[in-house]
């Protein structure tokens, strides 16, 4: 079973740094793991900068390259105070495109994690809504946690939605290692979505009443042998909640979130059909755009 082994924590200095930095904290605690911190001073911002001013020159831009460096210098110091003396941390500062950067940094250490921020300072450069976000979420190799939330102790309750695809089954896994050091309650969900299994040419034709029965007793087939896997997938000691219902995935995950006070979203980053990707389709963009919990997607 994979745990964490070297976790990059980009930051910005805002409080959603802060929260992804808390999460990265707790996580490597538990894993044993390594922390780097990485501030991405953007090229475009500096440049930007530079052709607003007057009487410009080459000096300038050097200028304003070493005060980005600068304060950078000063930010990564005050997050490093932040991580405990028994977690090894080392802060980077890189001038380029944030998204190129993060990518970059994951792959040179290598990271087998990410934790970002929900957002940043300006709006225009939302973590979890903006180009960076996305671009990393979709090409990052490896898992990516987003943190919605200030992270206030342990983790206690986590949910997995799973389709019984590897992604998902991935997802569990992943979910057991935090949940046991945690000692935190684990919860699969399975959403029978109607609208997809009216394209399943394995199903009756719906538009018969009397096949309704049908319909429904096979989603809830499909349901328990996805159960199944996923207790096939996990330590025979460990506690497994499993809940099937029927609905629009998205809005279901949230719900079931709230109703079972979850603390943190573990989802895999592809389902089993690719075209309804998680992480690119409807139902991960949902779920990261509406939930106040973090959320951790796995690759």
């Amino acid at each position: 079973m994979k745990s964490y082994h070297h976790i990059l924590v980009p930051i910005d200095g805002s409080d959603y740094a802060k929260q992804a930095l808390q999460h990265a904290i707790d996580i490597a605690k538990l894993t044993g793991a390594s922390i780097t911190l990485l501030n991405v001073a953007n090229m475009a911002d500096i440049i930007n900068q530079f052709s607003q001013m007057e009487n410009t020159s080459e000096l300038t831009i050097d200028e304003l390259s070493a005060t980005a460096q600068a304060n950078s210098t000063g930010l990564l110091k005050e997050f490093a105070s932040l991580v405990p003396a028994s977690i090894p941390v080392q802060s980077l500062f890189e001038l380029s495109a944030p998204e190129v950067s993060i990518l970059q940094e994951q792959k040179a250490l290598p990271a087998d994690l990410i934790c970002m921020g929900r957002g940043s300072k300006q709006p225009l450069k939302n973590f979890l809504l903006g180009s960076v976000s996305t671009y990393v979420i979709t090409h990052a190799p490896c898992p990516v946690l987003l943190a919605h939330d200030e992270k206030k102790g342990p983790y206690r309750h986590i949910l997995v939605p799973v389709d019984g695809s590897e992604s998902s089954l991935q997802a569990l896994k992943q979910a057991e290692i935090l949940a046991k050091g945690d000692q935190a309650s684990l919860t699969v969900l399975y959403v029978a979505s109607i609208s997809d299994r009216l394209h399943d040419t394995a199903v009756p034709d719906t538009m018969e009443p009397h096949k309704l029965q049908e319909l429904a007793a096979h989603m809830r087939s499909k349901g328990h042998n996805v159960f199944l896997r996923c207790q096939e997938q996990l330590s025979a000691d460990l506690p497994l909640q499993c809940l099937y219902k029927i609905g629009s995935p998205g809005p279901v995950i949230l719900q079931t979130a709230a109703d079972t006070h979850t603390d943190l979203i573990v989802m895999g980053s592809r389902g089993l059909n690719r075209i309804q990707s998680v992480l690119l389709g409807s139902v991960g963009r949902y779920v990261a755009s509406h939930s106040g919990l973090p959320v951790l997607i796995i690759r």
